[in-house]
């Protein structure tokens, strides 16, 4: 728009002057070395007009023959340059897939071309790294910390360095230079958190998990689990220590993260059982179980009266697993109480009440337990072990990176050594190979089946005769024990202590 309106004003500032060169001709009169010149002012313009135009012809004709040698240095300083640059591409994407040889090809070609270190230390640090020559890529990495531009790409080149050589030591001052370099770099960040944690600095890993959180650099879902496992781990230190105060301090604050997080309702119950606070125990046990139920609540509940006796201890439970919603962790809680107070019936009822797809593993121990110490019967009692052997898992601290299980929530996975990695879930089903030798293949040999429940060891063996019937179990009593008196001095198993090793 703009472009047709200028036209438009410059063609009617031509034929305005047109005009008024037409009406207004003029004359105009030279006298020079004895010529004289006798014109009109438009004629005259117009001479003078195609005059400087022919001038500024010669002028740019003379400007390229002078020019020549110059612009044919440009042009070939220009092609090294495209050259180079190219160069610098195709190792750039050799490293990415890998080819170590192609890397440093192109990384020589780069540097000849170029003549800019600056430029291709980059190139030939990766390439010699890639290509297993460490010390050539470190020399190249400390050439790369010298200028304040490529600074940080050194730092980090030598950070991962040490990381694959498994140098935390050299490692941790390099992040905290890089991060200090680079605030917003989310791998800096993420690496020096790494870095504290795995040297359990813990306070310098809350710092640099609290400035990663205000940039951005790491999710708050997931800075919300690095927390409490930081808290926890501070908490479980003091504990060690004897400072049991403090630790429930650091406690607390992994409860306000994440309420009900049984490693830090444990600490803090009992911090408030040494005080004597039994009713801030009893209620922080209850709020606990009605938010996420965990069988540790149930045995810290009981706990709570050392000197009740096991029936008073699953009246506890009772009111315990009568203040959430009816789940399966309450009802083997309570089928748990019952059987070391010898309630068969109430027993059978919360184990009963079990939905079927949800009966796991310890569902089908205390039922095999009950089959064998109520009704003596040790076929039922095998065949629901078996059933426990094919059985869902029970829930456990299992580590959501590699799956490996522990029977306490620890800040690093034992296995894979993840930080904050452990949560109480269901672990996977994991089928295990068994390597059998190869005589095991050469005679099939009849299975010896046998049952060991607790401190029951029952086994059946085939026999052409009926086995004679055995005496009525006593209430109570395994079914071992009617087949003759115990010897002089050897105690009945205690119930409570035989359902914690089948759980």
């Amino acid at each position: 728009m703009f472009r047709i309106f200028g036209f438009f004003i410059l063609v009617g500032a031509l034929v305005f002057a047109s005009i008024q060169l037409a009406d207004n001709p003029g004359r105009l009169t030279v006298e020079w070395l004895g010529y004289r010149i006798d014109t009109y002012f438009g004629v005259a313009l117009l001479v003078l007009l195609g005059a400087l135009y022919l001038l500024l012809i010669a002028y740019r004709l003379v400007r390229g023959l002078l020019g020549l040698p110059g612009g044919f240095l440009d042009r070939r300083a220009a092609r090294r340059r495209d050259d180079g640059v190219n160069a610098l591409s195709l190792g750039m994407a050799a490293i990415a897939a890998g080819d170590a040889e192609e890397a440093r090809k192109q990384a020589r070609r780069a540097e000849r071309l170029l003549d800019d270190p600056a430029k291709t230390r980059l190139l030939s640090a990766q390439a010699a790294a890639l290509g297993g020559d460490s010390d050539a890529a470190g020399r190249y990495f400390d050439e790369l910390t010298e200028s304040p531009e490529t600074k940080f790409v050194g730092l980090i080149g030598k950070l991962r360095q040490a990381l694959d050589s498994e140098d935390r030591e050299t490692a941790l001052p390099l992040a905290r230079k890089a991060r200090n370099l680079r605030p917003d770099s989310a791998f800096a960040a993420r690496t020096l958190f790494t870095l504290e944690t795995e040297a359990e600095d813990w306070d310098e890993a809350q710092k640099t998990l609290f400035d990663a959180v205000r940039r951005d650099l790491i999710p708050e879902s997931e800075a919300k689990r690095y927390r409490v496992a930081i808290d926890m781990e501070r908490a479980r230190l003091k504990e060690a220590e004897g400072q049991l105060g403090e630790a429930a301090d650091f406690a607390q604050r992994a409860l306000k993260v994440e309420p009900a997080f049984a490693p830090a309702v444990k600490i803090v119950a009992a911090a408030e059982t040494s005080k004597g606070r039994i009713k801030k125990a009893q209620k922080l046990l209850e709020d606990a179980w009605q938010q996420a139920p965990h069988p540790s609540f149930a045995k810290l509940y009981a706990d709570l009266w050392p000197e009740d006796s096991p029936a008073q201890r699953f009246k506890h439970i009772q009111k315990l697993v009568g203040t959430g919603t009816e789940t399966t962790t309450g009802r083997v809680a309570l089928a748990e109480a019952a059987v070391a107070a010898e309630l068969w019936g109430e027993a059978r009822t919360a184990l009963d009440a079990v939905p079927v797809p949800e009966r796991r593993a310890a569902v089908f121990r205390l039922l095999a337990y009950l089959a064998q110490a109520e009704r003596g019967n040790a076929s039922e009692a095998r065949a629901l072990l078996e059933r426990a052997g094919a059985a869902a898992p029970d829930p456990a601290w299992t580590c959501s990176d590699c799956g490996a299980t522990a029977e306490v929530w620890t800040v690093s996975c034992g296995n894979c050594g993840h930080f904050a990695s452990l949560s109480w879930k269901q672990p996977p089903r994991v089928s295990t190979l068994v390597s059998l030798p190869p005589e095991a293949f050469s005679e099939p040999v009849a299975p010896e089946p046998a049952l060991i429940v607790g401190d029951i060891d029952a086994a059946e063996a085939p026999a052409p005769d009926p086995a004679p019937e055995r005496a009525p179990v006593p209430p109570g009593k395994p079914a071992a024990a009617a087949d003759g008196p115990s010897k002089e001095g050897e105690d009945t198993p205690n119930p409570e202590d035989v359902v914690r090793r089948l759980a």
